[in-house]
């Protein structure tokens, strides 16, 4: 016979270190009560699956795992009068989220992920890569675009360490059948991240990648991405726009975010409107009223934005024009005077002519609205210390023998006027743009990557690995 446990009065449910989401307790019908450096305590409802506590004991092995029993009108008591009250059982010094520092007495399987995603921030990555591989789990960081094999594990740590992110995510942990995305809010020293977690199934396994985003990072001012004199004087031209569509282009991980967040903070946002919509909001920017995208619940770049425009703004961002819903909106509003930032996945700038035409809108509304079209490609900086030599060596404490640190933009840009626009307008094509722009100067990805060699800034490996040359 299982143990008793009243859980009714179990108001100190989210004091219990290491406790599972909201969302996996009302899902699972299981709450932690306890945990020591031998035992886990476990509540659950006399309804709680069978998987469900093979699948907690499992993620908490090797630890004993003690159940504790409680009826079913216990339980909804509890989820009523507990669950649902967190906001007044949270004091004021107390946080949300998962402190990645915590990490001497938790389970195995915690002190694993703390440690990794502790190793992530430390080395600057922008991803984790969490794979099944055969007989081993291989832990992979993307580091200034690059990925870099930091850990291998037994292939019997797979099903406790996916469990784990899958706890911290709110994520299903027994849908393993399935691709689930989540979300982890966490602390590392004085830093505060965001973690966009995404699972699928693999041939042996799951595979988990985390994408962070450090919410208390610098902010990064528009002559601090790298570009070109001419194209740093024309992008501060492009945020003094009143009105129009303004794209930059590139592929995932470009830094196109980046570019167009430092436009906005060069804009008077007192005085002006500002909404963004973003998947998600990586950046906090003060005065601008910012939206995330949750397609779960319906919210999307083209019903959020349809909203917005009923909101009086002077000036939208558009994460990502995905669709032709989003493009004919998002030309729409830039034709009734508002400004609107964007991106596009674009190889070059003037391609993204022809992309808006691919996405159903009319040469003649391009060449109405289009302002400026920006690409940008991030390539790596050669590291200041070693001068790159560290590469042969290994022995730059700054890069750790990869001879580059950090990254700088490559970038073309572009400002429509009347000729390029009659030239839209008429949809004279792409060639006819370039040679036009070649004879006003127009400067190319290639050859701003090259100015970067020249300088000394990069290698022309790096342009190589960019598909610039």
């Amino acid at each position: 016979m299982k143990d008793r446990f009243d859980i009714k009065e179990f108001v100190d449910w989210n004091k219990v270190p290491g406790q599972y989401s909201v969302s996996f307790i009302k899902n699972s019908l299981a709450v932690k009560v306890a945990e020591n450096d031998e035992k886990v305590f476990v509540a659950c409802s006399e309804n709680v699956r069978e998987e469900v506590l093979e699948t907690l004991k499992t993620f908490h092995s090797p630890k004993a795992f003690s159940e504790l029993r409680t009826g079913a009108e216990d339980w909804g008591e509890f989820i009523g009068g507990c669950l649902e009250n967190t906001g007044q059982l949270l004091s004021s010094g107390e946080k949300s989220g998962f402190d990645l520092d915590e990490i001497s007495s938790e389970s195995p399987a915690v002190n694993i992920i703390n440690a990794i995603c502790l190793s992530a921030v430390r080395q600057r990555a922008s991803d984790i890569h969490i794979e099944s591989m055969g007989n081993g789990i291989k832990v992979r960081f993307r580091i200034d675009g690059v990925m870099r094999t930091v850990k291998t594990f037994d292939k019997k740590l797979s099903e406790n360490l996916c469990s784990r992110i899958k706890v911290m995510a709110g994520m299903n942990i027994m849908e393993k059948r399935v691709p689930q995305d989540g979300h982890i809010h966490t602390s590392a020293g004085k830093g505060f991240y965001d973690m966009r977690v995404s699972s699928m199934p693999a041939g042996d396994g799951e595979s988990i990648v985390m994408r962070l985003f450090d919410r208390s990072g610098q902010e990064v001012a528009l002559e601090d991405i790298g570009f070109s004199p001419e194209n740093l004087a024309a992008l501060k031209e492009a945020s003094s726009c009143h009105d129009g569509l303004i794209l930059v282009t590139g592929p995932t991980g470009s830094g196109k975010s980046t570019t167009l967040h430092s436009m906005i903070r060069r804009m008077d946002r007192d005085r002006l409107k500002i909404i963004t919509i973003e998947d998600p909001v990586e950046k906090v920017i003060p005065g601008a009223v910012q939206v995330q995208v949750n397609e779960g619940a319906g919210l999307t770049f083209t019903s959020i934005l349809r909203s917005v425009l009923r909101q009086d703004p002077d000036v939208i961002m558009v994460g990502e024009i995905r669709d032709g819903e989003t493009a004919s909106l998002a030309v729409r509003a830039a034709l009734t005077g508002h400004l609107i930032l964007s991106s596009l996945h674009t190889s070059d700038s003037v391609s993204s002519i022809t992309r808006l035409r691919d996405l159903g809108i009319k040469p003649y509304l391009t060449a109405g609205v289009l302002k400026y079209a920006i690409a940008q490609r991030l390539v790596r900086r050669v590291c200041p210390s070693c001068k790159g030599a560290a590469a042969e060596s290994k022995s730059c404490k700054l890069c750790g023998g990869t001879g580059y640190f950090g990254r700088i933009a490559v970038g073309e840009m572009f400002r429509s006027d009347e000729d390029i626009a009659g030239f839209i307008a008429r949809d004279e094509g792409e060639e006819r743009i370039r040679e036009y722009l070649k004879k006003s100067g127009f400067v190319t990805l290639a050859e701003d990557g090259e100015r970067l060699v020249r300088e000394g800034v990069t290698s022309r490996s790096e342009l190589e690995r960019g598909g610039l040359v």
